[in-house]
């Protein structure tokens, strides 16, 4: 069944951009690879400021690498990659770009860590799902096998990435199946990230696209309601599908981003022109 989906051709090697001492930490989701947030990543290194967009622990190979790692592994390399970008920022706080899983990752950072993170902006975050596909599955995985050793356990992406663009989603080098053991850890990182929310006070700029048919608007809004911070900010896209970092409206995702980095985390850099003669439509 995997064979019918041919491989995507894009770049997913991580990216660290040279820069100065605003450091932008870029993070994939779940089944992804760097390549999407590299847009995003890029137009940030544009700006002159300092990137990494680490391939998080278990992705970029195969179902099995990623059906052997657990959320705790995936956000070990979330730390290792802030680690790195603030060590090269000389100690400065880090403003931290999240997408899907990457977002849930970005809100665990600012909770653990608030002193080093400036500002989020957190996109297409799955802080629910919907009821069925948790409910079914939980009861998958309670049964009596190993998922992490049986990779092809799996929930196949019949449309493949869920991104209206065609050439991106062609391109989007992202398995092209979700393994029960990690979507099972996902489900555990929602779980964590919900009771979160309400101790987080970094301001965040939260993204979602309205044709999503990933992860229901739903979260975002519960999201913008749960968080505790005095700064919350939306960006509803009107074309875009989940993936938003890759989608036709990115460039709108990379100004609205850096212009809410340049009035939150501390910023005196002028916003991205990623996006010539757009108006990101943020609501405050």
């Amino acid at each position: 069944m995997l064979q019918r989906f041919r491989p995507g051709t894009g770049d997913k090697s991580p990216l660290s951009l040279p820069g100065d001492g605003r450091g932008v930490l870029c993070l994939h989701g779940i089944t992804g690879t760097p390549f999407e947030v590299r847009p995003l990543a890029e137009a940030f290194g544009r700006l002159g400021c300092s990137v990494e967009a680490p391939l998080l622990a278990g992705h970029g190979g195969t179902l099995g690498d990623l059906a052997r790692t657990g959320w705790p592994d995936w956000l070990r390399t979330a730390e290792e990659a802030l680690d790195r970008l603030q060590a090269r920022v000389v100690g400065a706080p880090i403003a931290i770009c999240g997408f899907s899983m990457g977002g849930l990752l970005a809100l665990r950072l600012a909770r653990l860590y608030p002193a080093r993170v400036s500002a989020l902006v957190v996109m297409s975050a799955p802080l629910r799902l919907r009821r069925f596909q948790v409910t079914g599955i939980r009861t998958v995985t309670r049964l009596p096998f190993d998922f992490s050793a049986r990779p092809m356990l799996c929930i196949p992406k019949l449309n493949g990435s869920d991104i209206s663009d065609p050439e991106m989603r062609y391109k989007n080098p992202g398995l092209r199946a979700f393994p029960m053991a990690a979507l099972k850890a996902l489900v555990d990182l929602m779980d964590v990230t919900r009771a979160d929310l309400p101790t987080i006070r970094t301001p965040t700029l939260v993204v979602h696209g309205r044709q999503d048919h990933t992860v229901p608007m739903e979260d975002s809004l519960e999201l913008t309601g749960s968080l505790g911070s005095d700064v919350i900010e939306r960006l509803w896209l009107d074309k875009s599908f989940h993936v938003v970092t890759l989608d036709v409206e990115r460039g709108a995702v990379a100004d609205a981003a850096a212009r809410f980095f340049a009035h939150h985390a501390g910023w005196s850099a002028p916003p991205s022109s990623a996006a010539p003669g757009a108006t990101p439509n943020i609501d405050r």
